[in-house]
């Protein structure tokens, strides 16, 4: 990495203008596909223990369709639920072209804004009092509704400890293959310092924590789109972050072909970020599911479901022999479902093992596509079910 990354500007990956700072966390104009990901685990002043994520997902098919959506969920980690709202700005709604688009999105430095049924949703970089952008440094408002209709809102001050990372480390620079789509970009900022306001129908309460993540992809043309057939659910991923209590944080990334009976597809592989020294990349990942879960059905999809029973990974094992790692990941809260267009869960885990032979445990977010409904792949989740 060339340069101090606590200022702006900043070449994480020299010579190539897409991972400069501050544009790299803006919007990309010319990109058909751009997504902001926020999430953490957070402490309220009663003792209580909460998570959170968000997602802001610009999608332009065509630079000329507006297909965008945001997410925000609220886990509660005592009580094991959790809360999920998502609103969309799709083709549907968009039939008066004088209509103005949910999202807006500064292109030289963090600046968002979307329009909400339940309010509008903020993520932006901080300024000093001269006006200048503060590095790496946000204020966020995330709005929402749960299912019983009770408000959500989550206002944070949230500051990275370490530089941001390219996926794939100095293997790939953060350049990659990404659902079948070359030169899509990805890196990933941990560690955050994080205080401020937690609202949940009539609970409100202060919060902080330190273990979450910014993750950021962009693609030149819509992602995920099926392809020519058009169907979304041809390629599915998992991505796991992951906080460990020995400073070590990893981004797994595994991404499958559907019609070639779940093939294993790049990009895949571990990504650490540590205190000290260069990040290292890893791409002999294993992982070993020892249970499924089922899609609950209160929770739709965009796009209709092909089949009413669907399971998705849940407890696993992952093992790598580069990275010396044996984890054991548990899920915080059960079947984390989110109303996005194909079947997506993500939640919080707690994950236990060792690493170059010492133990570890840490928390993490695992995320993933991969929904099993096909013949063959119900018999192997109804067996370890």
């Amino acid at each position: 990495m060339g340069g101090d990354w606590r200022r702006y500007p900043f070449e994480l990956v020299p010579g190539d203008a897409q991972l400069r700072f501050p544009d790299a966390e803006a919007n990309h104009p010319d990109c058909e596909s751009d997504t902001w990901f926020l999430a953490g685990e957070l402490a309220g002043g009663s003792g209580r223990r909460y998570a959170f994520l968000s997602i802001i997902n610009k999608n332009r098919p065509g630079q000329s369709i507006v297909a965008d959506f945001y997410t925000f969920a609220l886990f509660d980690l005592d009580a094991g639920t959790y809360a999920t709202y998502t609103d969309y700005d799709m083709p549907s709604a968009n039939r008066h072209s004088s209509a103005s688009p949910k999202l807006s999105a500064a292109n030289d430095h963090l600046d968002l804004t979307y329009e909400a049924s339940a309010g509008t949703a903020v993520w932006r970089t901080c300024r000093d009092a001269r006006g200048e952008l503060m590095p790496y440094t946000y204020d966020v408002e995330f709005v929402g509704a749960d299912q019983a209709g009770q408000t959500m809102g989550l206002d944070l001050r949230v500051t990275p400890s370490r530089p941001p990372v390219p996926l794939g480390a100095a293997v790939y620079s953060g350049k990659i293959e990404c659902f079948g789509q070359p030169d899509t970009y990805s890196y990933f900022q941990t560690r955050m310092a994080m205080k401020g306001t937690l609202r949940w129908g009539s609970a409100q309460e202060e919060v902080s924590g330190s273990m979450g993540h910014v993750d950021r992809q962009w693609f030149a043309l819509v992602a995920n789109s099926g392809g020519p057939n058009g169907d979304m659910r041809s390629r599915s991923h998992e991505w796991r972050t992951i906080n460990l209590d020995n400073g070590v944080d990893l981004s797994i990334w595994r991404q499958f072909d559907r019609a070639n009976g779940n093939a294993l597809q790049p990009f895949s592989g571990a990504t650490t970020s540590v205190p000290e020294g260069e990040p290292q990349y890893a791409d002999d990942i294993e992982v070993e599911t020892f249970s499924y879960v089922q899609w609950p059905e209160s929770v739709r999809t965009l796009v209709p479901p092909p089949a009413s029973a669907r399971y998705m990974p849940d407890r696993h094992r992952l093992t790598s022999r580069e990275l010396d790692l044996d984890l054991t990941g548990e899920p915080l809260v059960a079947a984390p479902a989110h109303a996005l267009p194909i079947e997506y869960m993500e939640g919080p885990y707690r994950y236990r093992g060792t690493m170059r032979g010492n133990p570890v445990s840490g928390f993490g977010f695992y995320e993933r596509s991969l929904a099993l409904y096909r013949d063959w792949e119900l018999a192997e989740a109804l067996s370890r079910t």
